[in-house]
């Protein structure tokens, strides 16, 4: 039998458009090469994560499942609760829960609230006070108004709660009341560091053992294994779409230079790219090529790319940084075999066992 890496993980579906039906194959070459985790992604296309959680489920036995991320207010309190109490019986405890705060814009343009730290917090309460049992009355707090709330799920324990986050202050909150946490994609070696630094002083603050927050690292990973095409887009295109929906917090975690960012974004190559949708799935190669000349080559240093061996390289980087673990984010299970057989011949000593359950040490 293959020995599972608990350390690694990969996004479930992550080719644009998104097609659900390779969630299944997905999940099961993963668990035959061995990996973790499968992590979610929840998109309002055909990504539910409650659907996808139990396809993941019903295909595996061992494979780690974790919503990364959903967000807290696109569901009654409730019906969080069930999806993650089912999930949580259904796997006999290898599934987890992870928020995001989310893009501000898109909140006020659907009509929802926009996310903040002390709704987060309230509704984490919420959540652990349901799993626990309890009936809640007359609730009034930042996340929301509710006479009764109630769920009785027969269980001794309850899902991990963790976040993906790009700021200090919700990585903060992360270390303070989480489990776990995910960095988010190109995040450079320096912002990681940070970026761990803050998960452990929100995990002081609380009195907690700063250790005791499973850290993931996410990495952006493009082997020569993927066609030319394929690493164009999982690098430069999938980083470009970011910097469309939240340059700003991104730019600030990194400490990167603000000109340049300034010289990308106006020019009319990129504002023509950005407004026919998602660039890494709308863009064509030869508008990708130009535009992966003007990002600065530091910028994507923060991506695993090159040979099989280079990216697993960059894998145990990652866990020497600090991290506990690191997903594979961008490629599907098949194409990181390659990168999973070079990271098995020299897989690093961990700084602590990990657990299957993506919240969880061993």
């Amino acid at each position: 039998m293959t020995e599972q890496l608990n350390e690694l993980a990969y996004y479930a579906i992550s080719r644009h458009p998104a097609d659900a039906r390779v969630l299944v194959p997905e999940a099961r070459d993963a668990e035959a090469m061995g990996l973790g985790s499968c992590m979610i992604g929840e998109r309002m296309t055909v990504k539910d994560t409650a659907v996808l959680s139990g396809g993941v489920a019903g295909c595996t036995t061992e494979l780690g499942i974790a919503a990364a991320a959903t967000h807290h207010h696109t569901r009654h309190p409730m019906v969080t609760a069930t999806i993650g109490s089912t999930m949580h019986a259904m796997t006999e405890g290898r599934y987890a829960m992870a928020f995001a705060r989310g893009v501000k814009a898109n909140w006020q343009a659907i009509g929802l609230p926009v996310v903040t730290e002390a709704r987060l917090r309230d509704f984490v309460g919420i959540l652990r006070r349901l799993w626990d049992g309890e009936t809640i009355l007359n609730h009034e707090g930042p996340a929301g108004s509710w006479p009764v709330l109630y769920h009785q799920n027969g269980l001794e324990d309850s899902p991990p709660i963790g976040f993906v986050a790009v700021g200090p202050k919700t990585l903060e909150l992360a270390g303070e009341i989480g489990d776990f946490a995910i960095l988010h994609t190109f995040f450079s070696e320096e912002a990681t560091v940070n970026s761990i630094a803050a998960v452990r002083r929100g995990a002081e603050r609380a009195g907690k053992d700063p250790d005791s927050v499973r850290i993931w690292s996410c990495l952006a990973t493009a082997s020569d294994a993927l066609s030319e095409e394929d690493r164009l887009r999982r690098r430069a295109g999938r980083l470009l779409t970011y910097l469309q929906a939240y340059a700003d917090p991104l730019i600030d975690a990194n400490g990167w230079d603000r000109r340049a960012w300034d010289r990308l974004r106006t020019s009319q190559l990129f504002r023509d790219a950005a407004s026919a949708g998602p660039i890494d799935a709308s863009a064509s190669v030869e508008t990708l090529e130009k535009l992966d000349a003007l990002i600065p080559d530091e910028w994507l240093t923060s991506a695993a790319y090159g040979t099989p061996k280079q990216c697993a390289e960059k894998i145990s980087r990652e866990l020497e940084l600090g991290c506990d673990s690191v997903i594979m984010h961008g490629a599907s299970p098949h194409e990181l075999k390659s990168v999973v057989a070079a990271y098995r011949e020299n897989r690093p000593t961990l700084r602590r066992q990990v657990a299957a359950n993506p919240g969880k040490f061993l």
